[in-house]
């Protein structure tokens, strides 16, 4: 399945709202499952605003499809990435594809030195999905993360 990057439009609010309810997003990323449509229009609105951040739909590029989410910001030199992908598009590369190309958009749109992501410990499938878009593991023993007051255990991803 060939994907490309779109900008998210309000009329994806729903579906982007029914997503992060999937056990897999809430276990693993920071997405709250009790995102309202309006909480996340309000956000794309900010978005829309800010030049240190990139926030994209992962869409099917053959059919249109919405299959995921993609993000970065940019702190100094530094560029941090995320994602997460809908139950029915996984195992299917669609997060590997996507995050080369937001690499590559990260890349022309800010002079950045790395680009890095975290994800939980527990999360083979995305720590994998890193690797396979040539981020190197710097994590270092114990790494931890404060995600809403808790701290996971994590892996960071560096890509030079």
């Amino acid at each position: 399945m060939k994907v490309v990057l779109r900008e998210w439009s309000d009329d994806d609010a729903g579906w982007y709202v029914r997503q992060v309810r999937d056990t897999e997003i809430v276990r693993f990323t920071t997405e709250r499952p009790s995102l309202t449509v309006d909480d996340l229009l309000r956000a794309l609105d900010r978005l829309r605003h800010d030049d240190q951040a990139i926030g994209l739909a992962v869409v099917d590029a053959t059919s249109g499809d919405l299959l995921g989410n993609i993000a970065a910001d940019r702190h100094g030199d530094v560029a941090s990435v995320s994602y997460w992908v809908a139950p029915d598009a996984r195992g299917k590369g669609v997060a590997s594809q996507a995050l080369v190309e937001m690499c590559q958009r990260v890349r022309s749109a800010w002079p950045v030195g790395a680009i890095q992501l975290w994800a939980h410990a527990d999360n083979v499938a995305s720590q994998r999905v890193a690797e396979n878009a040539g981020f190197v593991d710097v994590t270092e023993d114990g790494a931890t993360m404060e995600v809403d007051g808790q701290q996971w255990p994590v892996r960071w991803y560096r890509r030079d």
